[in-house]
């Protein structure tokens, strides 16, 4: 029974260990009651003694590694293979966390700004590490609809999507549609002239205010907007046929309603007076030979 005991105790790594360091402590204890008795010089002893004891330290920390060391490296693989369990299984979290630190940082929108992200365009209604939560407004980006749709975004998608904020574009946008006629011999830029008094016309009432609102997102974003003057430009599709293209500076709610009015003076110009507007101040449609 002894004998086992004892077989137990010299193959029991804490029986081991304790025995060494209490080895090595005796060895270090001998040495340096020994230098200290020594007739060298007092500022040799001390060296001595220094180097005797940093040896010893090191000695325990090598003899305990090399005891230890199957233990500690089946540690190191429990340790190394719960690491990657934890990260395959939250990656996306992780994602998600670092890119809502990444959008903090760059501080690209807050709440109530307009943005798009990758294809999605919304208002921003909420924002936490995780996820950005967006009120879909309408594709085309005219008017105040709101479709109803809630889109809840990873904060992962900062990484691989553009982010656009759109907030100073909010109230006012540039606006540009194109209106495309077969050409039936008649040159189109008759109508330039008709179509630029019906679009000045349009804009008129809310002109100051669009050049206010310009020069506030100039000076805000540092950089010069084109004029807010209405631009009208010719050209031709791959077909022949005539393509009229205006841009113009306006209220977004008021973009659709002005692109239908100058469509409808665009065509009443084209194939007569019919239905044409009777309202005071609108240009008159000149008769075509």
């Amino acid at each position: 029974m002894p004998a086992d005991l004892l077989a137990k105790l010299i193959h029991n790594k804490f029986v081991i260990s304790l025995l060494t360091v209490a080895a090595i402590l005796v060895v270090r204890y001998i040495l340096t009651t020994l230098f200290r008795k020594s007739s060298w010089p007092r500022q040799d002893i001390r060296r001595r003694i220094h180097t005797v004891h940093n040896i010893g330290n090191l000695a325990i920390v090598f003899a305990l590694f090399g005891i230890w060391l199957p233990e500690l490296r089946n540690f190191a693989l429990s340790i190394a293979a719960f690491s990657v369990a934890i990260v395959v299984a939250l990656r996306d979290a992780v994602q998600c966390l670092v890119g809502g630190i990444y959008q903090a940082s760059m501080r690209s929108f807050t709440i109530g700004d307009w943005v798009k992200i990758g294809d999605q365009f919304g208002e921003v209604i909420d924002n936490n590490w995780l996820s950005t939560t967006l009120l879909e407004i309408d594709p085309h980006g005219l008017g105040n609809g709101y479709t109803g749709t809630t889109l809840y975004v990873p904060n992962s998608v900062f990484f691989s999507q553009p982010v656009k904020n759109l907030n100073f574009m909010r109230r006012y946008i540039e606006h540009t549609f194109v209106i495309v006629r077969e050409n039936k011999g008649q040159n189109p830029f008759a109508i330039k002239k008709f179509i630029t008094d019906c679009v000045l016309q349009y804009c008129e009432s809310f002109k100051d205010v669009a050049e206010r609102y310009c020069k506030l997102i100039e000076n805000r974003m540092g950089v010069e907007l084109a004029s807010v003057e209405p631009k009208i430009q010719f050209s031709t599709s791959e077909l022949g046929h005539d393509v009229l293209t205006i841009t113009l500076f306006c209220p977004r709610e008021s973009a659709t309603e002005i692109e239908q009015k100058v469509t409808e003076d665009f065509y009443h110009f084209w194939y007569g007076n019919a239905g044409s507007k009777a309202d005071p101040g609108h240009p008159a449609v000149p008769q075509l030979n």
